[in-house]
């Protein structure tokens, strides 16, 4: 069965795009940041894919932002 995007999901995509364009950084150099391709993060940013915990908290090391940041409503 297809996941379908939650609303969490789709806030923590909205949140990581906005903070990586703030900081001018391409989905690509964020990827490999991660470990993971473009791509991904694209999937990421859409809510597509759901963001392990493990890897919530790299992006917010790369992106300088507390974990907490992509759950604010």
């Amino acid at each position: 069965m297809p996941h379908r995007p939650t609303n969490i999901d789709k806030l923590i995509g909205l949140r990581l795009r906005k903070r990586r364009t703030e900081l001018n950084i391409s989905q690509s150099v964020l990827g490999a940041a991660i470990g993971v391709s473009y791509q991904q993060i694209q999937k990421y940013e859409r809510g597509k894919s759901r963001i392990a915990a493990s890897r919530l908290y790299l992006v917010s090391y790369e992106l300088q932002m507390p974990m907490d940041y992509f759950f604010r409503v």
